[in-house]
């Protein structure tokens, strides 16, 4: 197994009770049939605790929460389960947390996701570029259905659209209206199998001087947009905190001359954990549109919140962290308010 992981993945740490924003509130944990036997067989006050706590909704057993939090979380902010079992008695959830993990046949990618304070302290206070560590182990392949000349050209298209994004002789701005265009026209490509041209289009995309002049015949599109369907999408969306909609219903279009280095991290982190996934069905406009969307939502949301770090969290939790709305926002992608057009026009 090829496994590849971003080069500050072994400098986390978790926070446990000093962390500002414990992972064991808000969520009900998904418990897995391993770990649910293992907390059954818990003998004592623990035992009842547990067993208090575990309940199943729509087919999965979760732990309820109590007041907002984990039921097992004590007054200092530490698990109860991990102070007198140890860490290895935990949930898969619980245990990986934050790390989120994608298997593309022998190929295996984990990120930290950026909901968990630390995490996303990480990622958005660097400067340095981000970049990827790959290892190897001895572990077999998943099995896949994958089609391998598509997974190639999306493979190469990825490592493309990180270098445009990452290309800091431009601003921001340009560097999103290359991407969306570069993703756009790839798609068209593979859509028609066309994969030599695809290999090429990546080529291209990686030429200064090629880019320079694809953005000189973007500009007459790049202005007049509206923010609204974006908001508007936002909004309809189902909401973990009480709080969200009253922010979302306050955003305005965001100005992405501000915090040039934390977007483009942002950016590449999103590009990392969505883009691959157009390799199971084929659609890459969904997945680089909503990458575009979610750059546009932090930066909006970023006078609202208080600080960049603060911003991408709550999309974190509210959009990344929810299969349904991370489906409303992909899906959204195929209509005409989030056309290449309509989000050239916010940039």
């Amino acid at each position: 197994m090829v496994i590849t992981v971003p080069d500050y993945f072994h400098d986390f740490h978790c926070l446990a009770g000093s962390c500002p924003d414990t992972c064991c509130g808000q969520w009900e944990i998904v418990v897995d049939e391993a770990a649910k036997a293992r907390y059954l067989s818990v003998e004592g006050d623990l035992g009842r605790r547990i067993r208090a706590a575990l309940t199943t909704r729509d087919g999965e057993d979760v732990m309820v929460l109590e007041n907002g939090k984990c039921p097992l979380l004590t007054e200092d902010g530490l698990c109860e389960i991990v102070l007198q079992k140890g860490e290895d008695f935990l949930s898969e959830t619980c245990h990986t947390h934050p790390r989120f993990t994608e298997i593309y046949g022998n190929l295996q990618e984990t990120m930290l996701s950026i909901s968990c304070p630390e995490a996303a302290r990480l990622l958005l206070t660097r400067e340095k570029p981000l970049s990827f560590v790959t290892t190897r182990n001895d572990a077999p392949p998943e099995p896949t259905d994958l089609e391998p000349e598509l997974f190639v050209a999306l493979s190469q298209g990825r490592d493309t659209a990180m270098a445009i994004l990452q290309r800091r002789s431009l601003p921001l701005s340009d560097r999103l209206a290359l991407f969306l265009e570069f993703a756009h026209r790839l798609e068209r490509l593979t859509d028609d199998g066309r994969y030599y041209a695809a290999q090429r289009l990546s080529h291209r995309y990686r030429n200064q001087n090629y880019c320079l002049r694809r953005l000189a015949r973007l500009r007459r599109k790049r202005r007049g947009g509206d923010f609204a369907p974006l908001k508007a999408l936002l909004l309809s969306m189902e909401h973990l905190s009480a709080d969200t909609p009253a922010i979302f219903a306050a955003l305005e279009a965001p100005v992405l001359e501000r915090d040039q280095v934390p977007l483009e991290q942002l950016a590449v982190y999103l590009l990392f954990r969505w883009w691959r996934k157009a390799s199971c069905d084929g659609y890459l406009w969904r997945q680089a549109g909503a990458i575009a969307a979610g750059v546009l939502t932090v930066a909006a949301l970023t006078p609202l919140c208080g600080s960049i770090l603060e911003a991408a969290r709550r999309f974190s939790k509210e959009v990344e962290h929810s299969e349904e709305n991370r489906a409303a926002l992909t899906h959204a992608m195929d209509g005409a308010d989030f056309s290449l057009s309509a989000l050239l026009s916010l940039l």
